[in-house]
């Protein structure tokens, strides 16, 4: 990947959260990584209706850095800006259940217990603190090492040879806070998943020679998932709502062969064969478990799935395969603040297709403005109540805390089943 082609394509985090030069890099690349398990519109806070709704999230954090260790550290001290602006995202808004992306995991028990602690429970630019009684992360393939040239540059080292792109194991986690039980013993990892074993998956090839762009001893081990996909049981009232996770790799910083964009198709892909046994009858889950014979009842899909249905570099449109499904419904939550920042930023923002009123990520202007790429999208099992995106207007409550992340915090409020 050229650095310059990088910078292209994502805006730079401000000077008073920039860490290093290759952090930088790290935190808009928009790829993530974790461990094991352990036990409307946003200018204003959105309503809820507890007696009723629980409400549904997913966040892009950012919380990632260029050492292992780095977070934890940071968050041990209590003190990093950053990490306080998106705990009072949190506070403000107030999902039950939320999945974090980009949470480093080196330490992760440690982390979050950190993150609550330091940050989430005191007060934050006003917030009342909030808190969480069950978490969920497992391993992801982010920094993991692969041991084979994956990038074919006759070397077999760094980032771009761990099975998800990433300088340490754990990097670019991935993070499930609850209010309500997680049915730990019923979760399902995919980690492990070999991109091979997908039914007419799409593979990447050169296209002067049409030749594979992986080397078969590289295909056959390569992983699919960048990070991990999880289905999470949350045990809500007498019913289970699957919580089902991931964070695709973005389809871009590769070349012709188009692999990270394949990769993203096909990651997506396989959220969508998680909602059928019979179309996902060939998932086998890192303990070897089949998807369950029946159709999951209620779901709620989440995550940065990097890849926006109208613009941006998607291969394929394949979050259309999400959007369009018959068992899923797309509340389409909005922000008046994402109008706005479109308006006033222009650029590439003026040729978008989408309505900007959608957008969850905030880019480079230059390359490809904003886009919509986190979603949460419920089963049509339950009854949505309200939605949105917090991307709060210019001088709204909430405004000065979005330079931590280039991503916004999108939720759903379902009745509870």
């Amino acid at each position: 990947m050229a650095v310059t082609s990088f910078f292209l394509y994502y805006r730079p985090i401000p000077a008073m959260l920039q860490p290093s030069f290759i952090q930088i890099i790290c935190r808009n690349l928009a790829l993530g990584a974790g461990l094991l398990v352990m036990p409307c519109i946003a200018d204003a806070k959105p309503p809820i209706n507890k007696a009723v709704s629980v409400r549904f999230a997913t966040f892009n954090t950012s919380m990632n850095r260029r050492e292992a260790g780095q977070l934890a550290n940071d968050l041990a001290n209590g003190r990093d800006v950053q990490i306080q602006k998106i705990a009072a995202v949190l506070q403000h808004v107030r999902p039950d259940v939320v999945l974090l992306n980009e949470f480093d995991s080196p330490w992760i028990s440690r982390s979050v217990d950190h993150f609550q602690n330091n940050y989430l429970s005191q007060p934050q630019f006003g917030n009342e603190p909030i808190s969480y009684k069950y978490r969920y992360f497992a391993k992801v393939n982010t920094g993991e090492p692969s041991t084979v040239d994956l990038n074919g540059d006759g070397k077999v080292q760094g980032p771009q040879d761990a099975f998800g792109f990433g300088f340490f194991p754990g990097q670019y986690g991935m993070l499930v806070l609850s209010n309500y039980p997680i049915l730990i013993s019923q979760a399902q990892t995919f980690q492990k998943f070999k991109w091979s074993d997908m039914p007419e998956a799409m593979t990447p090839t050169m296209p002067d020679s049409g030749k594979p762009y992986y080397s078969a001893e590289a295909w056959s081990q390569l992983r699919l998932s960048s990070k991990s996909h999880w289905i999470v049981p949350i045990a809500i009232g007498k019913s289970a709502i699957n919580f089902i996770t991931s964070h695709p790799t973005p389809p871009v910083f590769d070349g012709p062969d188009d692999h990270n964009g394949c990769r993203n198709h096909d990651e997506i892909r396989l959220v969508r064969d998680m909602l059928d046994p019979k179309l996902g009858g060939y998932l086998r889950d890192d303990a070897m478990r089949p998807l369950p014979r029946k159709r999951m009842k209620h779901f709620v899909i989440a995550g940065d799935l990097n890849a926006d249905p109208n613009d941006g570099d998607s291969t394929g449109n394949p979050v259309e395969m999400l959007l369009a499904h018959p068992l899923v419904q797309d509340p389409l939550p909005e922000s008046a603040g994402a109008e706005e920042a479109a308006v006033a930023q222009g650029g590439k923002n003026k040729d978008h297709v989408g309505s900007d009123k959608f957008d969850t990520g905030d880019f480079n202007d230059s390359a490809v403005g904003n886009l919509r790429i986190d979603y949460v999208l419920p089963s049509k099992s339950l009854h949505v109540i309200n939605s949105g995106v917090f991307w709060p207007k210019q001088g709204a409550i909430g405004f000065d805390w979005l330079d931590a992340s280039d991503h916004r915090l999108v939720w759903v409020d379902v009745k509870a089943p």
